[in-house]
């Protein structure tokens, strides 16, 4: 029996302290299969779009002739940005709202909730070693196995598809930006004309469909990510 005014550790906060992020879980991962099958779309697009290209650059199509074969590509690369756009602000939030809910139930986290927001604009920006940092902490900070209010859960296991997504989606990309930096610094810029259109369309055709693959794998990654730590954040708040 304990004594009195003995009191146990408590280790859920008060109700209006955690925030829902079931419904924005489930929107990043359905806006992310979106993303995912513009850029198939795109990939394949953009196939046909090289040979076109190829056959403008030969003189065997119109400048309208042109214009019309690659007009889908723009098309479908404009909605896909769109998306993109969408489902990074909404990523962003529920990224913000696990940092917060996490620091309610008294973990005490190395990256601040603000962090979700400003790390995927701080250098380096294109590897995204922020958020990956930040979304590993979190990984960790969600088990709910570890009640008694210490700092045990920084021991909790890796999460596999978090560090694929790393590779996939910071790492990887790097060295395609490398190519093309070099490319360009070869050949110069593209003026924005038909001709140098073409031009890009042609040297970059096979590696735009690699990038593309590797965009589809990264949003595959990341819609499994987002499904498991959803899942496991929901575990720790009791959310349904």
């Amino acid at each position: 029996m304990p004594p009195p005014g003995y009191e146990g550790y408590n280790n859920a906060p008060a109700a209006d302290w955690v925030k829902r992020i079931g419904g924005l879980g489930t929107t990043v991962m359905v806006l992310t299969a979106a993303v995912a099958l513009g850029t198939a779309a795109t990939t394949i697009l953009s196939v046909g779009a090289a040979q076109d290209a190829d056959k403008f650059l030969q003189g065997e199509l119109t400048d309208s002739q042109f214009q019309s074969a690659i007009g889908p590509v723009n098309a479908v690369q404009l909605l896909t940005g769109v998306v993109t756009l969408a489902t990074a602000v909404l990523s962003i939030i529920w990224m913000y709202r696990i940092a917060k809910n996490v620091r309610a139930y008294g973990r005490q986290t190395t990256w601040s909730p603000l962090f979700a927001i400003f790390g995927w604009f701080l250098p380096p920006m294109v590897l995204y070693i922020i958020p990956f940092l930040m979304l590993r902490e979190l990984w960790k900070a969600s088990d709910s196995t570890v009640v008694d209010g210490s700092d045990n859960w920084k021991k909790s296991g890796e999460n596999p598809m978090l560090w694929a997504w790393f590779v996939l989606y910071g790492l990887l990309p790097v060295a395609i930006i490398a190519v093309q930096v070099g490319t360009l610094t070869s050949n110069g810029i593209p003026s924005g004309d038909l001709d140098s259109i073409a031009e890009s369309l042609d040297d970059f055709g096979a590696l735009a469909v690699g990038t593309g693959l590797l965009a589809l794998l990264a949003a595959v990654v990341w819609i499994l990510f987002v499904r498991q730590l959803t899942g496991r954040h929901k575990s720790l708040t009791g959310e349904t």
